[in-house]
């Protein structure tokens, strides 16, 4: 009874070795530290340009975008609260030339964020292809991205756009029905940040790297890296709101720092997720 238990603890050795081996070895952390810089500074013009947009879109407001960005961030309050003052101070800067301006600016420090990722995920990814347009790929990427921000905020937003419809429609008897079926669907928006977060990080799987792989084969890594993104972010801010006392250390730079650290610590699930998936495609005869 004890031997096929050693060989079962062996197995698993052998396989977290696997996926651990190659993410130290080939400095993962280093790649992860690098895109977290670059993504921080694209954040302020990427909000300045989402926030001119949402300007110019009927029933949408910065509270929907802060509502959008709060879901993707720990519930911890010194973040939260500074991205709220952040969008509120920013939302008077958001006009079309700034607009114009912070979209270049987002554009080449995103895309150097991205390239950081893509540098990481091509080490990581067997089969990956290095090419000469790799830069200009990975600010494909990045615009993608923003439009996929744009397409989950266009579905948060539905609440309140649909208010004042629902309100006029509802005194019909005839309508009121057509109207809770959709009020219902629309209070599941909510769910919606889960899926959208699972297939952006299985389509980076899948296609930043480069070169041809299955997309099945990277399930298992972008489970892993959602499922990590969730369950971090939820102890993460537990454990800043009862046990860590960074205020004493860091003072106004309190939530600048929480971000660095939680950014980097996701990327850095991202690229575990991706050294799983190569582990597993090592493992398959």
């Amino acid at each position: 009874m004890k031997r096929p238990a050693k060989q079962k603890a062996e197995r698993a050795r052998a396989f977290t070795l696997a996926v651990l081996g190659p993410f130290f070895g080939r400095n993962m952390p280093v790649f992860a530290g690098c895109a977290t810089l670059f993504l921080l500074t694209a954040s302020f013009p990427l909000l300045i340009w989402v926030l001119a947009a949402v300007n110019h879109l009927p029933g949408y407001s910065t509270a929907d975008v802060a509502d959008l960005l709060c879901q993707f961030l720990p519930q911890v309050p010194e973040i939260q609260d500074t991205v709220l003052d952040a969008l509120n101070a920013l939302s008077a800067q958001s006009t079309t030339f700034v607009a114009s301006f912070a979209a270049v600016t987002m554009l080449f420090s995103a895309s150097s964020g991205m390239a950081a990722i893509q540098k990481g995920l091509q080490r990581l990814t067997p089969g990956a292809r290095f090419t000469f347009y790799d830069r200009l790929l990975a600010l494909a990427y990045t615009i993608v991205f923003v439009g996929l921000l744009l397409a989950v905020l266009l579905l948060q937003g539905l609440r309140s756009f649909f208010r004042p419809l629902s309100e006029l429609f509802t005194a019909s008897p005839r309508w009121s029905y057509l109207v809770s079926v959709v009020q219902r669907w629309i209070g599941m928006t909510d769910l919606v940040v889960i899926p959208v977060l699972f297939v952006l990080i299985l389509l980076m799987y899948t296609f930043v790297p480069g070169g041809r792989r299955p997309l099945r084969g990277q399930l298992p890594g972008a489970v892993f890296a959602t499922a990590g993104w969730l369950l971090f972010s939820r102890v993460f801010a537990f454990y800043i709101a009862h046990f860590w006392r960074l205020s004493y250390i860091y003072g106004s730079l309190t939530a600048i720092i929480l971000m660095i650290l939680w950014l980097d610590i996701i990327i850095n699930l991202l690229f575990l997720g991706a050294a799983l998936n190569a582990a597993l495609q090592r493992r398959q005869p």
